[in-house]
């Protein structure tokens, strides 16, 4: 089985090149740049690099491939793309590359509520929204993944809580399902090459408010919790004054204000709690590939 995963050079995508590897896979990792594989040896694993929104550069880069799994996003790309460049017509590009190249099976990972936040507006889930619906018109096996937050994310904001207060967006009781990234990866790989054209939503092992996931981080580093909310208004108010100086910072607000006001659970798949992976967590992206 050959394996390409598009973005990989993020955490996730570095998660799935190892659960893949140790799966007997052979894997093409394609990414941005190839500073993000330094140290990535396997002979089962070919690394490539290309802008997935120049579609001349995709050419034969899906030959042979059986499942290509992506995890695009304009979060790994340091420059002035939109998400509707990266997130929708970078993989529209890649789409079109494996429907030619005879690929058998394309997925694709998804934040839960997309169909929401499209209605909203809001640029990443209105991007990743569109291109499901071409994913799913196309001719090809599909699989969309769908998960709560990642632990990792939420990790980096819960470290201002060692020394600062941590800001909430209005009152903080809307919930999600987060789930570690490994957790993660270990199920997209398992259920990915046995299961087509189905929808798969994941989370972690348990459902949290804003404040929940707050008050644990402040319980992690052993102070006592200092929350701030901000109300609403005065967050729409704000997004509208940026929008026409910074559209980058504009469309995070937009995915932050989202997230902030709306219930998004997913199916408890995970096991690891948040509070025992901020017990665990160590930095960089922990993982070694197996042996030959």
């Amino acid at each position: 089985m050959h394996v390409l995963i598009a973005g990989a050079g993020g955490l996730l995508g570095q998660q799935l090149i190892d659960r893949f590897i140790r799966q007997d896979c052979h894997v093409t990792a394609l990414g941005y740049s190839l500073k993000e594989f330094t140290g990535w040896i396997h002979p089962r694993l070919t690394i490539t690099a290309c802008n997935v929104t120049q579609p001349a550069q995709l050419t034969g880069l899906c030959a042979g491939v059986d499942v290509v799994i992506s995890c695009l996003g304009i979060t790994r790309m340091r420059n002035a793309m939109t998400h509707m460049d990266v997130d929708y017509q970078g993989n529209v590009n890649l789409l079109r590359e494996a429907e030619k190249a005879g690929v058998k099976k394309f997925a694709i990972i998804t934040p839960i509520g997309a169909e929401a936040g499209a209605l909203k507006k809001v640029p990443l889930l209105e991007a990743k929204y569109l291109f499901k619906n071409e994913l799913r018109k196309s001719k090809l096996e599909w699989v969309i993944f769908r998960s709560g937050g990642f632990y990792s994310d939420l990790a980096e904001m819960g470290r201002m809580a060692e020394k600062n207060p941590l800001v909430i967006v209005g009152p903080g009781t809307y919930f999600s399902t987060p789930i570690d990234v490994g957790e993660l990866a270990t199920l997209m790989a398992e259920e990915v090459l046995v299961r087509k054209n189905e929808v798969i939503e994941l989370g972690g092992p348990e459902d949290l408010s804003w404040n929940d996931i707050c008050r644990t981080c402040f319980e992690h580093y052993g102070r006592p919790p200092r929350l701030i909310h901000v109300p609403v208004g005065l967050c729409r108010a704000i997004l509208t004054l940026i929008k026409p100086f910074s559209p980058a910072y504009h469309a995070m607000g937009k995915l932050i204000l989202f997230m902030s006001t709306h219930d998004l659970p997913t199916p408890h798949r995970g096991t690891l709690r948040f509070a025992d992976y901020l017990k665990t967590h160590r930095s960089g992206p922990g993982i070694k590939l197996p042996p030959n």
